[in-house]
């Protein structure tokens, strides 16, 4: 069986909360608004010539919820919904009572690989953004249908995480509906596209282009200290919750730390759906803050982790951007559940009797030069 990925996306990547299901800053529905006769007739001969449906948990849970009680307009998609086999990825999922549902718990790799070897029809992958990533990253789609929608959400879960591997794909085809949505159709490629040198030539970069480049870029440049967390184990947390209490507990999560970061003299740079990024002028200040932040979430009945870095940094206008924000965000996905991990850097420049560190090793951080010692930090 040939694994498709079909998605709904907005112009700026967004595709969280198509249909009706919950959106934080109530933005859904954007798909259904934009819709007409052809692209009915899309989705219908998808599902028609579908061989089984394969889901992450957040997604199977959004549609367990409305296609089994759909209403009378639906019913003919409904019950093909119904026949089909549904394979949902997760380890947390307790069960369901929806026809025809296989919950895959092993490898997600090996469970994958099983059901493509299996004759029949196409797998079909609806939403499950983290579902795709795993897939993307291991090379098991065959096939991409982005439905382009002519539409600017402005937040939301993007289809794409900023740290994807880069991948070309080959367009397949492209076809517009009456209401301006594209439906682009790609494969995998297994090779990079060539570079047509002769016309790319004049484009090359000078030397002393990347050197003007670098004089303008470093006005906004500094040293600084970079915090990172994120919420331990968030989308369990969020399936357990539902849409509305997730959302408020990530509303109380946020405003929490911003009163920490304010009262370590920091700056509040942005929430990262689960976590926040935050700006110091003093490691001391950021590691006090960040082991705040910790206890702090603790009260709340969640577990969050944390990363700091000091280095160069770029000022982007309300954002941060550059090597040491980079740097912080990989040391973050090598931090465990509670943990303030902080590089040596950091490590060396605080201050306070305490404070200790736990050496954790020397490790490679992925796109990051060379290799890190890393610290855990805690309080005496």
């Amino acid at each position: 069986m040939r694994l498709v990925v079909i998605e709904f996306m907005t112009l700026d990547g967004v595709m969280e909360a198509p249909g009706f299901e919950e959106h934080r800053d109530g933005r859904n529905g954007w798909a259904m608004r934009v819709s007409d006769a052809e692209l009915q007739g899309f989705s219908g001969e998808q599902i028609a010539r579908a061989g089984a449906l394969l889901f992450g948990r957040t997604t199977y849970n959004i549609w367990a919820a409305f296609w089994p009680t759909a209403p009378a307009p639906a019913a003919r998609m409904a019950a093909r919904i119904e026949a089909l086999p549904k394979y949902v990825v997760s380890r947390t999922l307790p069960g369901s009572d929806w026809a025809n549902t296989t919950i895959l718990r092993g490898d997600m790799l090996e469970e994958v690989q099983r059901l493509k070897a299996q004759p029949g029809g196409e797998i079909l992958v609806y939403g499950s953004a983290d579902l795709v990533a795993g897939l993307l990253e291991a090379d098991l789609v065959d096939e991409m249908r982005v439905l382009l929608f002519p539409v600017i959400l402005g937040s939301g879960k993007r289809l794409f995480r900023d740290d994807a591997d880069l991948r070309y794909l080959r367009l397949l085809s492209v076809s517009t509906t009456s209401s301006g949505v594209v439906i682009l159709t790609y494969e995998r490629t297994g090779a990079d596209p060539t570079t047509a040198e002769d016309a790319a030539a004049s484009y090359f970069w000078t030397d002393d282009q990347r050197q003007s480049l670098r004089a303008a870029e470093e006005t906004d440049r500094i040293l600084a200290t970079v915090l990172f967390t994120d919420i331990v184990d968030s989308t369990t947390r969020a399936a357990a919750l539902g849409d509305r209490e997730w959302r408020r507990l990530l509303d109380r999560h946020d405003k929490a730390a911003q009163v920490e970061v304010a009262r370590w003299h920091g700056s509040f740079v942005k929430s990262t759906g689960d976590g926040i990024l935050a700006r110091f002028d003093a490691p001391t200040r950021a590691l006090r803050a960040a082991l705040g932040l910790c206890q702090g979430a603790k009260r709340m009945g969640i577990e969050i982790r944390a990363a700091i870095h000091t280095g160069e940094v770029e000022i982007r206008s309300d954002d941060l951007g550059g090597i040491g924000v980079h740097i912080a965000s990989r040391v973050l996905s090598e931090a465990g559940p509670g943990e303030v991990l902080v590089t040596r850097t950091v490590r060396d420049l605080v201050t306070g009797a305490d404070v200790e560190f736990r050496p954790r090793g020397t490790v490679s951080l992925r796109g990051i030069p060379g290799e890190w010692e890393l610290f855990e930090a805690s309080s005496r």
